[in-house]
């Protein structure tokens, strides 16, 4: 599904350079629940922001189905991010004025879904994260644990290809880290692709490989799962 060679980033301010990204090539196939690991600074989430079409490439390639998706631009990236894509972040993001079940309408609108489409999807994509009787219910009218699920509830009702999660547990507590950790792995199992980022180590038992990064270089990968080593 992801095919990124010798790819590299670099940040340009005045006379400065940092470089974010090295030289990494991996590839990560369909239905994989891949984990990003390494501490702050390190890379992990430019990476994940050239995944979803955020960021740019400075040099490299990287394909997504076989498509180059640097050499995508303006309506195509953004129809690439809207339905090839999900996106949880560790704040959540949801907008404070929408209840959940209009927050997780968002992407089908830009998607020109109709309004009952929309409402019927959106609806679906609640009960799947436990949330159906919630569904009125204003993001400061909910938990940490309860607003996370609503941004994954928005991340995965246009049915992407893969999830991109940054930090998604970060804000949570042991118990609401766990259930949301069991709810990614439930998609996964019913064959969403997931690329995680994450500092922590404890989360890794939850992933089928796990991807080390340092200083913007992959130095260690792992498979953990016992049916990936089989």
């Amino acid at each position: 599904m992801i095919e990124i060679q010798n790819l590299k980033k670099v940040y340009k301010s005045k006379n400065i350079e940092t470089v974010a990204i090295r030289d990494i090539s991996l590839s990560i196939s369909q239905g994989e629940f891949v984990m990003i690991l390494g501490r702050s600074g390190c890379g992990k989430t430019t990476l994940l922001n050239i995944l979803g079409g955020i960021d740019s490439i400075t040099e490299g390639s990287y394909r997504f189905e076989g498509v180059e998706i640097g050499r995508l631009r303006g309506g195509q990236i953004a129809k690439f991010r809207n339905e090839k894509v999900g996106f949880i972040f560790q704040a959540y993001h949801l907008i404070e004025e929408l209840d959940a079940i209009h927050n997780v309408e968002l992407p089908l609108g830009y998607g020109g879904w109709g309004r009952q489409a929309r409402k019927k999807r959106a609806e679906e994509a609640l009960q799947k994260v436990g949330l159906e009787t919630r569904m009125t219910f204003y993001p400061s009218q909910l938990s940490g644990g309860q607003q996370q699920r609503v941004a994954i509830a928005r991340a995965i009702v246009n049915c992407p290809k893969v999830i991109l999660a940054d930090e998604p547990t970060g804000n949570l507590d042991e118990e609401n880290c766990h259930s949301i950790m069991e709810l990614l792995t439930h998609l996964n199992e019913s064959g969403t692709t997931i690329v995680m980022v994450t500092h922590d180590t404890s989360l890794i038992k939850y992933a089928s490989r796990v991807i080390c990064i340092n200083d913007g270089e992959v130095i260690r990968e792992e498979f953990n799962r016992n049916e990936k080593e089989e």
